[in-house]
């Protein structure tokens, strides 16, 4: 082979980089596991949503197709949740896993350049993205036996979800360059990517202009080739969400405005070879020494190793976990930085609301978008802190040294969801705070908060229900929910980097749990709506049922409504105190599980790093 068609080919999928990192991680039983998973997932999905389409001998054609179109829309928009949480998980480790096994020296010596380097951990992990996509396209077609879907919509899915899975690669590969810890990467970037995401679908729903007067279809905006679950919708349904026929806007802008798909594709392409390439300008920073020091750490540090004795108090576990969380600057920042924004936009909010500038309609969105972003950014730190809680110690050395201590297994694991739970309530309280202040405010102000959903009584009631802004009771009770599912989260973590030999895979494995438990519940709260109290304990078992029911309670609990705002106000709200309730026994289980397993687990993986 000539030596130029030799280099060439290291910046393709040739890559040594790249066939060594399949060829591994295509034997792994966990990876064929998430795999599997992703393809049973929507196959389910695809599966009961053909089952709840009409006959053809009681419905016509052009209903069978219509409901065709509504099953692959939820399938396309489920795909591209998977897509965006799975890409995170495949590149967690995407430089930084060669560092652990002490093998990067190695790696910089060979004759890959940095930018092989890149591509090659890029191609390698973006590979089984390209895998998912295309084991999910036959399910795709599947739609088509029904019609209202063209192959040609099918694919641009397809391309909309790649484009999002390569940007995505492309930042995490950053993301591992600049830092080498994989977990602090890995939750930095889903926060990031958590309040871009809901921060422009918001402000696009307040940019948003009718077609014409009255009608229910709005205009783009210019937000929209810059989201990928905007321009899906602008995909999907473009009588809805009508995409601009021209734009006064400068060039590029107007082009992209008015070319929602293509528009996402080309910036995603520009926006991700421009990350590569930074990159590969970094990447040799990894092989210095001095790449573990901190600049915040050197500048706050003291100049002497002596340090002065301090007092333990109550649990010696918890202690170490509130004092080492102290120690750590970037943690306070970003902990407390958190709080900061998160209130900053409460007190916003709310203003603009007493002073008449927002409606209730417009404001229920707002909090609908702040307090769903707040409870997924907790959740995710919540798993990461959780998850490498142990692995960390495992790996470090600690854990071994904590074994010859008098501290028994239940005092060591109660100390730690107790250091960890007083690390993050600053984070847990911010969620909770919102939903008590709408709360209040409705208590306060019960004639103007009124939305614009309307409810027919049942017939014990004549009249038509005037929906609030939200159900004052179950929004007060929130902590009696939040705290509780944070807490179980947590405790999943520790069961899993306990299990675990390092931090990505508890991490992965834990969020995965959480994700299949948290949507479970969700889709439980479709068909409990019609059940009446029952349907209240499922809508309440998860955070984010019960911001959805408390909001909008008109349309996921109807039923439950139709009897009366004070009833559902007392029935949803022992609904909350029972499902707090739930979450604690099972946290209680799970810690006792561990418990009694925790010698023999920890032992046996003792060393193991």
């Amino acid at each position: 082979m000539p030596q130029f068609l030799h280099w060439f080919l290291r910046f393709s999928i040739f890559n040594p980089i790249c066939w060594r990192l399949i060829g591994t991680a295509s034997r792994r039983r966990k990876d064929l596991y998430l795999r599997s998973g992703y393809v049973a997932i929507l196959a389910t999905v695809l599966f009961f949503g053909l089952l709840s389409l009409p006959t053809v001998s009681r419905f016509s054609l052009r209903d069978l197709a219509a409901g065709s179109a509504n099953v692959f829309v939820f399938l396309s928009v489920l795909q591209l949740l998977l897509i965006w949480l799975l890409t995170p998980i495949f590149m967690a480790s995407a430089i930084t896993k060669e560092a652990n096994p002490k093998t990067w020296d190695i790696l910089l010596s060979t004759p890959l350049s940095p930018l092989q380097i890149v591509l090659g951990n890029l191609f390698g992990r973006l590979f089984f993205i390209t895998a998912l996509l295309i084991g999910a396209l036959p399910l795709m077609v599947v739609t088509q036996f029904f019609g209202g879907v063209s192959i040609e919509t099918i694919l641009l899915t397809q391309l909309v979800a790649f484009c999002l899975a390569f940007t995505i690669a492309a930042a995490a590969i950053a993301m591992s360059v600049t830092r080498t810890a994989g977990r602090k990467a890995a939750v930095s970037f889903f926060i990031v990517t958590v309040i871009y995401i809901l921060g422009t679908y918001a402000i696009d729903l307040f940019l948003r202009l009718p077609v014409s007067v009255g009608a229910n279809a709005t205009w783009t905006t210019v937000l929209t080739p810059f989201n990928p679950f905007l321009v899906l919708e602008a995909l999907l349904q473009p009588a809805q969400y009508v995409t601009l026929e021209s734009s006064a806007l400068p060039w590029p802008l107007s082009w992209i405005s008015t070319n929602p798909v293509v528009g996402w594709c080309s910036l995603t392409i520009v926006i991700s070879t421009c990350t590569i390439i930074l990159s590969a300008l970094q990447v040799r920073k990894l092989g210095q020494k001095q790449i573990g020091d901190n600049w915040l750490k050197q500048l706050f540090s003291a100049k002497t190793s002596e340090h002065t004795s301090r007092t333990v108090t109550g649990n010696p576990i918890a202690w170490r976990e509130r004092a080492t969380s102290r120690q750590n600057i970037g943690s306070a920042l970003s902990r407390w930085g958190f709080v900061g924004v998160s209130t900053l936009a409460l007190i916003i909010l709310i203003t603009l609301y007493a002073t008449k500038a927002l409606s209730p309609d417009t404001f229920r969105t707002s909090i609908l978008f702040l307090v769903c972003g707040e409870l997924l950014i907790v959740t995710f730190s919540a798993i990461s802190i959780s998850a490498s809680a142990i692995t960390k110690e495992r790996e470090d050395g600690t854990l071994d040294l904590l074994l010859t201590t008098s501290i028994t297994p239940i005092l060591y694991l109660h100390g730690k969801v107790r250091g960890l739970v007083m690390h993050l309530l600053p984070m847990v309280l911010v969620p909770c705070v919102t939903m008590m202040s709408v709360g209040v405010l409705v208590l306060l102000d019960q004639n103007n908060a009124i939305v614009s959903d309307k409810l027919i009584a049942n017939s014990q009631y004549s009249n038509v229900i005037s929906i609030p802004l939200a159900l004052a009771v179950p929004a007060i009770l929130t902590p009696f929910v939040v705290i509780p599912y944070i807490a179980f989260c947590l405790t999943l973590g520790l069961l899993w980097s306990m299990r675990s030999k390092g931090s990505v895979g508890a991490i992965i494995a834990t969020l995965i749990l959480i994700f299949v438990v948290t949507s479970g519940l969700g889709i439980c709260l479709v068909p409990s709506s019609s059940m009446g109290v029952v349907g209240s304990l499922f809508a309440a078992l998860s955070p984010f049922n019960l911001l959805f029911t408390t909001l909008s309670p008109a349309t996921t609990l109807p039923e439950l409504l139709s009897s009366g705002v004070l009833r559902a106000n007392i029935e949803f709200g022992i609904s909350a105190i029972i499902a707090g309730g739930v979450w604690t026994l099972i946290s209680i289980g799970l810690l006792r599980s561990m418990s009694s397993s925790f010698v023999v687990t920890v032992r046996r993986l003792a060393g193991v790093n």
